[in-house]
Order: structure tokens, then sequence, then C-alpha cells
């Protein structure tokens, strides 16, 4: 069965293309009647009568058409193999999200709970220096432990909702980076989205945040997240940043081809601007 967020690929340019091949056919046939192109081609070769090339024009339609079907054919071949690939990509991010979740939840259970077993323990030692710097180990211990399982599994999504766990994503990366001042703007109804399209919103923040904050050396991060009243059906998100940019090369980063993909796997938009030493504007467009 089809994981859930897997939509229909968008419609592809193989009709574009032949509407075009044929404006240009008819640009073509007006040209030539214009010219009178085969009065003047029956002059030139009137002299090779014996080869009978004016039966040729027959041969080369019957090319060009075979052409056409060969070239939807293939079309339709390239269309199938870009569905399994997106169908399977799906499946690789569906298995990876069912993961983290797993490992979030054994870390917040297990390691927690052994955490403070630990402490507890230590606690029970009076005036033991040592039990102290065990008990201060386990709590940062347990605080890194923490920070692990909100990045593999953000509770605030499933708890509380999208806007939430937004704000407490942009609340952690400005007690880390203090150097970066964030601002998150959310506006119109975010709680009948559901899960698949939280995660990738949430996702897609989340990196843009990630590599604003390693590579971009930027001061201002501006994240805008709506569902505008008068467009009830999308959802749309802007991250911009006044960071060194990218070049042209760096599009292709394995952290935008992720955002690339979960969007693309929503048939929704992706839209990457940038230029070096002027920022970078991420927009995406999402269909609920």
């Amino acid at each position: 069965m089809k994981p859930p967020f897997l939509r229909p690929l968008r419609s592809d340019s193989l009709w574009r293309d032949l509407l075009l091949a044929l404006a240009l056919a008819l640009l073509a046939g007006l040209l030539a009647a214009h010219l009178e192109l085969d009065e003047l081609i029956f002059a030139y070769t009137r002299r090779w009568e014996t080869l009978q090339l004016d039966e040729w024009p027959t041969a080369l339609l019957t090319f060009a058409l075979a052409m056409v079907a060969l070239y939807a054919r293939r079309h339709a071949q390239l269309r199938r193999a870009l569905g399994e690939n997106r169908y399977l990509v799906g499946r690789v991010i569906e298995v990876q999200e069912q993961e983290r979740r797993r490992l979030a939840r054994e870390l917040h259970d297990e390691l927690g709970q052994t955490l403070n077993a630990i402490k507890l323990d230590a606690l029970t030692l009076p005036g033991s220096a040592a039990a102290r710097r065990i008990a201060d180990n386990a709590d940062h211990v347990y605080g890194a432990a923490a920070d692990l399982v909100r990045n593999l599994r953000p509770p605030a999504l499933d708890e509380l909702g999208l806007a939430t766990a937004l704000e407490a994503c942009v609340a952690r990366w400005r007690e880390s980076s203090p150097e970066l001042a964030v601002q998150l703007s959310v506006g119109g109804a975010l709680d009948d989205l559901g899960e698949t399209l939280n995660l990738v919103v949430y996702r897609v923040v989340q990196e843009a945040l990630t590599n604003c904050v390693r590579h971009a050396r930027a001061r201002h991060l501006y994240i805008d997240l709506t569902r505008a009243p008068d467009r009830p059906d999308s959802l749309l998100l802007e991250i911009r940043d006044d960071g060194a940019g990218i070049s042209a090369a760096a599009h292709g980063g394995t952290g935008l081809t992720g955002m690339r993909e979960r969007v693309a796997l929503l048939g929704g938009r992706f839209e990457l601007l940038s230029q070096p030493g002027r920022g970078v504007t991420i927009r995406v467009e999402l269909p609920i």
C-alpha cells in the first residue's frame, strides 16, 4: 500500500511539447506557402526525376509520425520510472520517520529511567563529592538525550500542534545560537493539517535553521508560515536570511535535496532564490 503522503505526479509537459511542435509545423507550412517552396524545390530537383524525389515527403512524414510515437512511449516510460523513484523515496522517508519515532521513544523511556536511577542512587550517598559529580553528569547526559529526542521526533508536534512545535524549535535555536535573530510568524488555521503535512513543514524549517547557523553566517532569519483565508487549500512557507548566500553549484546539497523531496512527495512547489552575498530565500507551497 502506498504511503498516505504520496500524491500523483504533476502533469508533465508532453502535450505542451506536442503543441509546440504543431505550432512550428504550421509556421513552417505558412512560410513555405509564402515562398512557394514546393515549386522552388521541384524546379531545382527536376533533373533528378528518375530518383522519384517528389515521393520522399511521404517517407519523411512517416518518419516524423514514428518519432512522435517513440517520443510519447519514452516519455511514458520515464514518467513511470520517475513515479517509482518517488514512491521509493517516499517509503524511505516514511521508514526513517518511523525509526526516528522508535529511537526517540526508547531514548526517553529506557535511557531516561536509567539516568534517573543512577542519579537517585548517587544522591543516597551522603556527603560524597563523587556522588554529586555522578548526579551532575547524569543530569548532563539526560539533557543531551532530551535534545536528541526533540531532534529525532519533537514531542510538541504530536502533543501541541505545528505552531507550538515551531515556536519551541525556534526558542531552542535562539538559546543555542544567540548571535542569530530568528523571527517566526504564523498565521491562519493550522490545527487540521494532519501529521504528514505538519512533519514536512517542521523538517523543512528545522533543516533551514541548521543550514543558516552552520553555513550562512547570517544575523537575521525570518520564517513566515501562512494559511491565507483566501487560499484555504494551500499552505505557504517562506524562509529568508541575510547571510552569505549559496552558489548555483551548491543548490543540490543534501539538505536542500531532502527538503525538495519532502515537498515534491506532497505535490507541493519548492523554490530557492539565492546569490553569493545576498542571503537565501526558500519558498514552499503545499496543497492541503
